[in-house]
């Protein structure tokens, strides 16, 4: 694709948003972590974590392995969410040291934090939903998240297919999607080819190897265990991440025939980025903020700990400019609605109008 960039390089809004979030920090808060977000991320690994221990090490009833597999993989979720995303962004802590050792949950959960950090922190997050451009808009095989040319016609049952495809995310993102971004990567280094070898070497040892030398399971079973979990996260971690950008109401802006995109950054972000459950404790605990990407896509560098109470601050600049700021009011109405941008994209009707529905039932709560 042509070099892309936007059109402006800094709007009125962006200044002002900027000012008032700066004011919000001006008693001295602190941008990173506080004590409780760091109990909830190192509460997740420890119970992902005791969770391996006792599939390894507990005399355990096949049937309890699996769903203790399942619990697991939602707790390796958790762990990205909560711990690793916050540090690679650089928002967990002031400390880089600190960030770079916390980031490295991502390996050891299976995901190369280098990769990550180049293609969702210098790609997603600043070229967001920008089809061809944005990695987390093309997904391998018969998922198509935007109406594509000569696209299988087995792609308009995609509502119905989506779901169980959801699950082999981190299976993908193991064995395939880090060494395909290594191999097409131009800057690729071998300081990338080693770091991300030795990152799926410590993933694999962790959670396959010392489980077959440990453990009581037979191979095969081993191997199921860690299907199961590893299918329970990514299918947790899929749900999130489309319920963000690929839901009714933001939009997929092409460039222009020399590359540049209408507006600047700030606009970009609100014109393609949607919260979901804004007003759920539980579902902003579960996410790790994610449930609020608006304000993340605008501020990455901040924790999510601040996310909730920022969203007034954005969508009250937002409205006063007359910039997009979309919303779903519940997880399940996000899911909804990205149930129904799955069938329109798969189908042959007008995609047009997908933004209608955003605002039904804005204010209602829970998650």
């Amino acid at each position: 694709m042509t070099s892309l960039r936007f059109a402006q390089p800094q709007s009125d809004f962006r200044q002002e948003l900027t000012r008032r979030v700066d004011a919000y920090f001006a008693d001295g808060r602190s941008r990173h972590a506080d004590a409780r977000t760091w109990a909830v991320g190192l509460g997740a690994l420890a119970l992902a974590m005791g969770g391996w221990a006792l599939l390894v090490f507990g005399a355990l009833p096949a049937w309890l392995g699996a769903l203790l597999s399942v619990a697991t993989g939602f707790f390796i979720a958790q762990v990205g969410f909560n711990l690793g995303h916050d540090a690679i962004h650089g928002a967990l802590s002031k400390e880089r040291w600190v960030n770079g050792l916390a980031a490295r949950s991502f390996d050891l959960l299976g995901a190369s934090s280098r990769m990550w950090a180049w293609a969702h922190n210098g790609v997603h997050h600043t070229f967001t939903n920008v089809p061809g451009a944005d990695h987390d808009l093309e997904p391998a095989g018969l998922l198509h998240l935007y109406r594509k040319p000569n696209a299988p016609a087995l792609v308009r049952f995609q509502h119905l297919y989506a779901w169980p495809l959801y699950g082999l995310t981190m299976l993908s993102w193991v064995f395939l999607k880090d060494f395909v971004q290594l191999a097409t990567r131009r800057e690729t280094t071998r300081a990338d080819v080693v770091d991300v070898v030795l990152g799926k070497a410590l993933h694999v040892g962790v959670w396959l190897v010392l489980p077959l030398l440990l453990g009581p399971w037979a191979w095969w079973q081993v191997l199921i265990g860690y299907a199961l979990a590893m299918m329970a996260a990514g299918f947790t971690a899929a749900v999130v991440f489309q319920l963000a950008h690929v839901v009714e109401g933001p939009q997929m802006p092409r460039p222009d025939a020399v590359g540049v995109l209408a507006d600047d950054f700030f606009v970009h972000q609100l014109r393609t980025t949607s919260n979901f459950a804004p007003r759920s404790a539980l579902a902003t605990a579960l996410t790790g903020g994610l449930n609020h990407q608006v304000e993340h896509h605008l501020f990455p560098r901040i924790c999510h700990t601040h996310y909730p109470a920022l969203s007034a601050v954005v969508e009250a600049c937002a409205r006063e400019f007359g910039v997009p700021y979309h919303v779903k009011a519940t997880f399940f109405s996000a899911l909804a609605s990205h149930a129904r941008v799955l069938r329109a994209v798969g189908g042959t009707e007008d995609l047009g109008d997908l933004g209608g529905a955003e605002a039904r039932g804005q204010r209602q709560e829970g998650f």
